[in-house]
């Protein structure tokens, strides 16, 4: 991320695309063991938090990501107990799931605590869900975490940034193994998997890994306005059920609250896994 003339610009697509926003103030900067943090108020998608560079979240679009991955498997799940996520030190994966009364812990394993410290008090909405009791915030490395847990999480939502540096060991088949283990019988995991149009991280070989671990492996899309491309891909990766398989039991409740929800609802979430041609072929799903 460049900031030239009052404007932010993040290059991509092996620096051949670049997407800019119009900046009002820098509100936050600092270096931490693991990567640089800044926010910026910005004009068009008010503030925006920053890892190494990249657009994480920003005020106007951070509900898409955070509901699709959180309410997409719950509506799945059978039985939804226990969710662990990886990454997502923002908060707004942990604000949707506790949303679901049924559901009795969420493990947030974020290896930078300052992320989560930053976000409080620049995203406060994102974290409100933090201070919900059934919440359990984990400092430590998402890869050391996985591989000691075995059967314990209905769900797992790796939260991550793009494959570089330290996160590009959460897109590898011995990841994935590890989270398979990780799950429950009927288990599912949820990812981001970037943008099939800047294809800069080889997004069929991320499916490629997926498929060697699970026996059901899918994709949609939802626009996420800051992130390069706007068009953003996700994978639902399941131990037994399918993403259109809704879990009846739960329609009543999920009626009720969709009302309050900005971008997630049945009728989406049934439509969303119907996917076209360029999308399949950029997966190797044709």
């Amino acid at each position: 991320m460049i900031n030239t003339g009052g404007w932010l610009t993040e290059e991509s697509f092996h620096q051949k695309y670049s997407m800019g926003f119009k900046v009002k103030a820098h509100l936050h900067t600092e270096q931490t063991k693991y990567q640089k943090i800044d926010v910026y108020e910005t004009e068009s998608v008010g503030r925006m938090l920053l890892l190494d560079g990249k657009t994480m979240v920003s005020d106007k679009d951070e509900f898409v990501y955070h509901e699709v991955v959180s309410h997409i498997p719950y509506m799945v799940s059978r039985s939804c107990k226990k969710v662990l996520i990886i990454g997502g030190g923002d908060g707004g994966v942990v604000r949707e799931f506790v949303k679901h009364p049924d559901i009795e812990r969420v493990d947030l394993v974020e290896i930078d605590e300052r992320v989560i410290e930053v976000s409080k008090k620049y995203f406060p909405d994102c974290t409100s869900g933090l201070s919900d009791p059934r919440v359990r915030v984990l400092p430590e490395d998402g890869f050391a975490f996985i591989k000691r847990a075995k059967a314990e999480y209905d769900i797992i939502v790796v939260d991550s940034t793009d494959p570089v540096d330290f996160a590009s060991g959460l897109f590898t088949d011995e990841f994935y193994q590890d989270v398979y283990n990780a799950l429950t019988e009927e288990g599912i995991m949820m990812n981001q998997t970037e943008n099939p149009f800047l294809d800069e991280w080889g997004i069929k070989n991320i499916y490629n890994n997926m498929r060697k671990v699970f026996p059901q492996v899918y994709s949609f899309n939802a626009p996420m306005l800051i992130y390069p491309g706007v068009y953003w891909t996700f994978g639902f990766s399941s131990k037994k059920y399918r993403p259109t398989d809704l879990n009846p039991d739960k329609l009543q409740h999920m009626n009720s609250l969709e009302r309050s929800l900005k971008w997630y609802n049945m009728d989406w979430h049934r439509g969303t896994f119907s996917i076209s041609n360029f999308h399949k072929k950029m997966i190797g799903q044709v």
